[in-house]
């Protein structure tokens, strides 16, 4: 399938996942995005919260929420990471690149590089032999994934290449297939998102 079958398929197969897709300009305009959007997301839900903190209003869910807002980057090289940091300048943004098992109860975004993306089902496939890249893909409420067109796979068993050199790159690895937002209905068989990990999936397609 030609690259731009896979970019086709991308686009009219995301909504129905859900994911948003957003094709960035360039890696500036991705991190432009992931800012926009935790700015103009709600208040990020504590759901654990900690004795003696300070926090906003409960949600509508009944959790207390932050203050301050927060995007987890620890899968992002200095580089990139000195992008966002420019892009978030001024907004009171934290950035954090570690430590993220200090904040377990919920940050608002994480962004995050999929070394594959499967068209046909929307499926990211994320090498998270990192700790932190684990916990950035299933705390934060809403996820952004960062994926190259190269990385475009048409079918699901299509992936198997990739999962192979994933496996050959030393050391134990975490390999995570994911599709969409958490959602499960196995509390009283009533449909749910966000149970076990994010609220929200965002797809920023780039070149290269």
């Amino acid at each position: 399938m030609t690259l731009d079958r896979l970019v086709d398929t991308l686009r009219a197969k995301a909504p129905g996942v859900p994911a948003t897709l957003y094709e960035a300009k360039d890696l500036p305009d991705a991190m432009r995005y992931a800012v926009e959007v935790t700015k103009n997301k709600r208040a990020c839900e504590m759901l654990m919260p900690k004795q003696g903190e300070t926090y906003g209003p409960a949600s509508e869910n009944g959790f207390p929420t932050l203050l301050e807002r927060f995007i987890a980057v620890p899968g992002l090289s200095d580089e990139e990471f000195g992008m966002l940091e420019a892009e978030a300048s001024g907004t009171g943004i934290n950035l954090l690149r570690t430590g993220l098992r200090d904040h377990l109860g919920g940050f608002d975004t994480s962004i995050t590089w999929a070394d594959g993306l499967v068209t046909d089902t929307v499926t990211c496939i994320v090498n998270s032999n990192s700790e932190e890249v684990r916990l950035g893909t299933m705390i934060a409420e809403i996820s952004i994934m960062l994926v190259r067109k190269s990385a475009l796979l048409d079918k699901l068993e299509n992936s198997a290449a990739l999962l192979r050199d994933l496996l050959t790159r030393g050391g134990a690895s975490y390999t995570a297939y994911i599709t969409g937002p958490s959602r499960t209905a196995d509390i009283e068989r009533v449909g749910a998102l966000g149970v076990h990990g994010p609220l929200e999936l965002h797809i920023v397609l780039l070149e290269g």
